[in-house]
Formats: structure tokens, sequence, C-alpha cells
């Protein structure tokens, strides 16, 4: 009789064998809620463009303030970059000149390496100060290192408001190719 007493019993074990598994999935699940929302925040710039700077046109001013002469303007959007948002953010600049009447923007990027380009008034070219790269009125490469002329940027006239889209180019190399 000593033997019977300390075997357990078919069904009480059973019954606890139920009730672990049926607490062990009550748990998993119970972990698992918060896991979703974690991997949807985790995966969401897998999901999403990550930046985006603009992409469509910048205004850029008033049509009445570009003559024949190059005005530099600072083209400013909001910058998403994967969760945040940041509004007003200096994207780029451009030269902006009038050529036989219609608009010529050109990106201030040089192309060799990356420069700043400016404008020299007294030569009339744009300069790249790095390495000595000069271009002509028309974003034309006149002497230097550069493998391209100027970029130049898309431009739209609506309603005598002048817009841009910004783009980069990458550098170094003999045509012109968005990055």
């Amino acid at each position: 009789m000593a033997d019977d007493e300390s075997k357990p019993r078919e069904d009480g074990a059973s019954r606890r064998t139920m009730l672990k598994i049926g607490i062990g999935v009550i748990g998993g699940g119970l972990a698992l809620i918060p896991l979703a929302p974690a991997i949807g925040f985790v995966a969401y710039p897998l999901d999403h463009k990550l930046t985006s700077s603009g992409g469509g046109f910048i205004e850029a001013g008033k049509r009445r303030n570009f003559t024949g002469l190059p005005i530099k303007v600072d083209l400013y959007a909001d910058q998403v970059d994967a969760w945040n948002r940041t509004p007003d953010v200096k994207i780029g600049s451009a030269w902006v000149i009038e050529i036989d009447g219609s608009l010529t923007a050109f990106s201030t990027v040089c192309p060799h390496l990356g420069c700043a380009i400016d404008y020299n008034p007294e030569t009339k070219k744009f300069i790249c100060p790095c390495h000595k790269s000069s271009f002509s009125l028309a974003g034309k490469v006149l002497e230097g290192p550069s493998p391209r002329s100027l970029d130049s940027l898309e431009t739209n006239e609506q309603e005598k408001l002048v817009t841009i889209r910004y783009l980069r180019f990458k550098q170094g190399t003999e045509t012109k190719e968005e990055v």
C-alpha cells in the first residue's frame, strides 16, 4: 500500500501539466504584446524614405531680383530624417543668373571635389578656390581640374516667383550623376 501512495495519480499529473502549459502560453503571449510595437518602431525606416531634403521645388525669390549678374540664393526646406522633421533647414545654395532672357541656376558645389564655388565680379567668372577651377557665366569649365561644367539645377517661374529643384551630384566624374 505504501507503494501506491508514493506514485502520483495519472489524472492529477495531466492537470498539472496542462496548467503549466497554459500559464506558459499566457505568459509568452503577454511577453509578445510590447514586442510588436517595438518591432514596428525599429523597422519603420526600412519601409519609409529615411531622409528628404525637399525634393520638390524650393522658393528662391522674386523674378525681378535676378538679372544678368549672378545672385547667390540659399535654399531652405523642411528636412525629414527617419522619425525627425526639422522645418526650414538650409538644404544648399545656388547661383541664379539670367542668360538670354531665361533663368539658369547652378549648384554652388564644385563638380571636382565639392568645394564652394564663388563668383568673382572683377573677372566675371565662377571660381573654385580649392584647386583653381574657373567657370564661365554659362557654367562651362574655363580652366582647372574640374571634370565637367557647373551642375545646372531645374528652375521654374510661376506668378513672378522663381523656384529651384535642388539636387546633389556625384563629384569627380565627367558625367552628371545624381546622388
